[in-house]
């Protein structure tokens, strides 16, 4: 029987506190999250180990303050299982996580020894970047190099933040959120649409994630309420270079010294809790809110494993399938 390997493919996090250091040098090791200008590139080996060791500290702390580890790589994992009831027999699906264990190259191998002869490759983020979805498609084109298998055998879903179902969702728990934030807070509650930042360079480069971003947003604003107040901003900056704007810590500070009391955040283009989530939005963020004069401050949750979302894969998975 012909049986397809679906790859749900995640960046990952630190399973442990000892592993946040490696996980770091990982991330600024690699040439699509991190690009570098001629020749500093020669040595981003020397360089991503300086990084790691410098930030390594205050990132441990930080990881400690959500439980000690990333939720990011069980969550895939489920995910991936809930996917696979949801497919039958037909498919097997794997968690493939770019830069922490079960790492891509694991996530294929076990395809393989499983009997699976074709493949799809689930990108787990909405919106296509050069920095999440690219940087994971090149880690696997190299698996799929390295164990001899037919490019042809593998379809990529590289973006699904237009689709009706994720806009759907996406919205039943914008709308739920706000409604509960205005029954606790006081006036009419904002929301404050905070996605994953990317330096401007890679926008000049030709990166779609912010249009992406923006496109995504004006689908949800067809299915909000017209009077509901929206903002988008941009979080997680890394590095020193330019990055787009606004940043959200900057614009969060901004609506509450403009008066706002009531601030919903919404976290776009995550569908897993991380460390973005867990502690920039929820600890970080609402301090940045509360010295800013909000007094009612909440996040609307991510997919995680929620049903919605499984269903939203399988049919992307279903509609690829049968292209080919």
């Amino acid at each position: 029987m012909e049986r397809t390997g679906v790859l749900l493919l995640q960046m990952g996090g630190p399973r442990s506190l000892d592993e946040v250091e490696p996980y770091i040098q990982r991330l600024f090791s690699d040439p699509y999250l991190v690009q570098l200008p001629f020749p500093v590139k020669l040595f981003r080996g020397p360089l991503s180990r300086k990084v790691a060791r410098k930030r390594a500290p205050e990132v441990r702390e930080q990881y400690g303050l959500i439980g000690g580890s990333s939720p990011n790589n069980r969550v895939t994992g489920e995910q991936a299982q809930a996917l696979q009831e949801a497919l039958g027999e037909d498919f097997r699906c794997y968690a493939g996580m770019t830069y922490t264990p079960p790492r891509i190259g694991e996530a294929l191998t076990q395809s393989i020894q499983d009997g699976c002869t074709r493949w799809i490759a689930l990108s787990m983020f909405p919106q296509y970047s050069s920095a999440s979805t690219e940087a994971s498609f090149a880690e696997l084109r190299s698996e799929i190099a390295k164990a001899g298998i037919d490019p042809q055998q593998v379809q990529w879903i590289q973006r699904w933040g237009n689709d009706k179902a994720y806009l759907d969702a996406t919205a039943e728990d914008v709308i739920a959120t706000v409604e509960e934030a205005q029954q606790q807070g006081p006036g009419q509650p904002h929301l404050l649409v905070s996605a994953h930042g990317i330096p401007v360079s890679y926008v000049k480069k030709g990166d779609p994630y912010v249009d992406e971003v923006e496109s995504s947003l004006a689908g949800l604003r067809k299915r909000l309420p017209k009077s509901l107040p929206i903002t988008l901003a941009f979080q997680s900056r890394a590095t020193p270079v330019k990055w787009v704007e606004p940043a959200t810590i900057e614009k969060l500070a901004e609506l509450g010294q403009q008066g706002e009391r009531n601030i919903v955040v919404l976290p776009i283009s995550f569908v897993n809790d991380h460390i973005e989530t867990l502690y920039e939005i929820d600890i970080q963020l609402e301090e940045v809110a509360r010295a800013n004069g909000v007094e009612s401050y909440c996040r609307v949750p991510v997919f995680n494993v929620d049903p919605r979302l499984t269903t939203l894969l399988r049919d992307l998975v279903l509609n690829e399938s049968s292209e080919n």
